[in-house]
């Protein structure tokens, strides 16, 4: 008798895909387009002659309402300018004005970006086959050291040729910090290095944690900038209106209003943090009170609040400050163990961070208008260091501790 057959419900499927191609680390696409000195190096000094032909630009447009006037005068003028965003000093008869507009160093630092990762791309075409990590940060650091270089000669040489030997070392010294910061990121991100890789996992939620708080300060010195512009409006636009720009004027007024707002930001938040800043000797803002004299009239000074002191409301902005040192706490001890030592490690590292930030900035946003009683603007630096630093600080350890408790409640129910 024939016996039934079954068949396996499960049957084998057989499935095609393409074929991927898999690009191998040491992999290269042809020879270098340029030598690597050549690259770096030239680069640097290309990076800085744009940046100078940008500012030249701009002062040109000035120029036009005020042909009377040299050009060659114009273009010193104009290299002063570029030395001014680098720390320099910016000698306008005998007043010297020494506030860096941080907007204007910042776009420098954007363009020294690309040739940063140019010059290593082309130091890395130039070894073939597969690269060691350490030969790999050996071309990151070669590479942002010559695009430095080139870049700090054009600082030099201008320095020297338009204020003199004596006043070199301040742009020298910014257009390090500039070149170096620029072209190390975008070397970094060419070459796809992360030295954090390796780092403690508290010290990584640190930095996590630190950069949404600078975040969170940059958004809270915004708002408080936005409130101080809207209640003083009108004496702003009266300001304006006397001093009568013309169209390329108030295209040059917005181009230099947008170069000094991240520095007009940088004295919002030492207000904020309640370290108050100066407008000249012998002036005081802060949120307890306000002490001006005699200032020179330029539009945004009309949004500085009125002589006397201050309503004890005012200390409510504090807590914006508290804020932004909380999120980095938060963030910093969300992520990773839930152990408390290193919740606190992170948070405290995120507090500590974000008030070193603070600080930096609060020192990049001093200078000087001219001379008398406008040679001390700005944040003040003890203040911000005794105040707003252990207020970050402690704000961010408090957060994490809470999140941490916060946490554990969660798991354990």
């Amino acid at each position: 008798m024939p016996m039934p057959r079954f068949r396996d419900s499960e049957r084998l499927r057989l499935t095609t895909s393409s074929a991927r191609t898999v690009r191998l680390a040491g992999a290269t696409d042809g020879p270098p387009l340029l030598p690597w000195p050549v690259a770096a190096v030239g680069g640097g000094v290309l990076a800085a002659l744009a940046g100078a032909v940008l500012v030249a630009g701009v002062v040109l447009v000035a120029w036009l309402s005020a042909i009377a006037i040299a050009l060659p005068t114009v273009l010193g003028f104009a290299a002063q300018v570029w030395l001014l965003a680098h720390g320099g000093v910016l000698v306008i008869g005998d007043v010297g004005v020494s506030l860096v507009p941080l907007g204007l160093t910042a776009a420098f630092v954007l363009l020294c970006m690309p040739v940063g990762r140019f010059a290593y791309r082309q130091a890395r075409l130039a070894r073939t086959g597969d690269v060691s990590p350490r030969d790999d940060r050996r071309l990151v650091l070669g590479s942002v050291g010559q695009v430095a270089l080139g870049y700090t000669l054009v600082a030099a040489a201008l320095a020297w040729g338009f204020q003199g030997p004596a006043l070199i070392w301040r742009p020298a010294l910014g257009a390090i910090a500039v070149s170096v910061l620029g072209s190390a990121l975008g070397a970094v991100r060419a070459s796809g290095y992360r030295p954090w890789a390796t780092w403690p996992a508290w010290l990584r939620r640190g930095l996590r944690g630190a950069a949404a708080g600078g975040l969170a300060l940059v958004v809270v010195s915004s708002v408080a900038l936005a409130v101080a512009v809207v209640l003083g409006e009108a004496g702003i636009s009266t300001l304006e209106q006397a001093v009568g720009f013309d169209t390329g004027g108030v295209f040059v007024w917005s181009l230099i209003t947008l170069a000094y707002l991240p520095t007009a930001l940088g004295w919002a938040l030492s207000w904020l943090l309640g370290a108050g800043f100066t407008v000249g000797t012998g002036s005081l803002v802060s949120l307890s009170g306000t002490q001006l004299g005699m200032l020179p009239s330029i539009p945004l000074l009309a949004a500085l609040p009125s002589e006397g002191a201050a309503d004890p409301w005012m200390l409510a902005w504090l807590s914006a400050g508290v804020a932004a040192g909380a999120l980095a706490g938060v963030v910093a001890a969300r992520a990773g163990r839930r152990g408390v030592l290193g919740t606190l490690a992170a948070a405290a590292t995120a507090g500590l961070l974000a008030g070193i930030v603070f600080l930096g900035w609060a020192a990049a946003s001093r200078g000087a208008l001219g001379s008398l009683r406008l040679v001390d603007l700005g944040p003040r630096l003890w203040e911000s260091l005794l105040i707003g630093v252990p207020l970050l600080l402690l704000s961010a350890v408090l957060a994490g501790l809470v999140t941490w408790l916060f946490r554990r409640g969660a798991a354990a129910s």
